[in-house]
């Protein structure tokens, strides 16, 4: 028993509380699983390891590169700015479940294991609950498994000391939300999509269902306008400089340059000086350019990170 035990304690703490090696494992069955030759499997499961721990680095660099903003806006206008963004959400969780409820961020990534085997089951009993959609979008069950995990011991304090009743609960809150939200978005994807055969798995899907149903109401009957051609964005054409900004890249730093370099410039060399941010003697024009780039920077290493384990996350699924 000793022996197991110690098995089980190894594993749990440096796999199923280590976000990055969880999601490896859940990778890593998946295409067991599905029979893949080793050789995918394993470079399947490094990729979703390596991906999680890009994403890490960009989240982290992010709120890093957001404290002048935040600390600047709260010293000199008394202004208590928040980044509304899922990452910093995910990093504050991570932080507070630990000073405020004294438990291991860990403990989501079982969640998030345990919910999405809810989410299978109600899947795989289709007959009887008649949700067929399975949600695989890696970071974004990252993201709102770390939030149920905050919520559910925010609200329910009462599960605290019951570590398996909490994770029971959470999981099958989450898991149904997981079933019951991206099968709802299964008729508009089809409509949009010409029958590709997916549904929207992210934050927004109760909004897309939401105005999906408003719409009809709104603007006639289905398949009124069928035969009508419908503009989609991506074939609109940007004319002259507008150009740019079909470039990604470009079009973040630049909108990072006007909105928060202008911030940067209205706290103040001063300020920046004081606070620890900025040397005496450096230029203030580059420190600004400099700080908004890489807002940008990290974004896109945000990007990377977010397409690498989930191309492998729901590949494996």
């Amino acid at each position: 028993m000793d022996i197991l035990m110690t098995i089980w304690t190894y594993f749990a703490t440096n796999i199923l509380q280590q976000p990055a090696f969880m999601i490896g494992l859940i990778v890593l069955i998946g295409y067991v699983l599905l029979g893949k030759p080793w050789y995918d499997t394993l470079s399947g499961t490094l990729k979703a390891i390596v991906g999680y721990l890009i994403l890490t680095v960009g989240s982290g660099g992010l709120t890093n590169n957001f404290r002048p903003v935040l600390v600047g806006l709260k010293d000199r206008f008394q202004m208590d700015a928040m980044v509304i963004d899922p990452y910093f959400g995910q990093n504050a969780v991570t932080v507070g479940v630990e000073e405020v409820f004294g438990k291991g961020f860990g403990d989501a990534m079982i969640l998030l294991f345990i919910a999405f085997i809810v989410n299978i089951l109600l899947v795989r009993f289709t007959k009887q609950t008649k949700l067929r959609a399975l949600f695989t979008t890696g970071n974004v069950q990252v993201q709102q498994a770390a939030t149920a995990y905050w919520l559910i011991m925010f609200a329910c304090p009462f599960l605290l000391e019951n570590r398996v009743a909490m994770l029971i609960v959470m999981a099958l809150l989450l898991g149904a939300y997981w079933a019951v939200g991206s099968n709802l978005t299964i008729k508009p994807c089809q409509e949009v999509t010409d029958g590709a055969g997916f549904c929207l798995a992210h934050q927004q899907m109760f909004g897309v269902a939401f105005f999906y149903w408003l719409a009809g109401k709104l603007f006639g009957n289905e398949g009124k306008n069928k035969d009508k051609k419908v503009k989609r964005i991506e074939d609109i054409e940007l004319p002259g400089f507008m150009s740019m900004f079909n470039d990604n890249m470009v079009s973040a730093s630049i909108l990072m340059l006007i909105f928060f370099g202008a911030i940067l410039c209205v706290l103040g060399r001063d300020y920046l000086i004081a606070g620890g941010f900025l040397k005496e003697g450096q230029s203030m024009v580059f420190y600004v350019i400099q700080t908004c780039l890489y807002f940008a920077v990290y974004l896109a290493i945000l990007q990377l990170g977010v397409r690498t384990f989930v191309a492998e996350l729901t590949a494996s699924f």
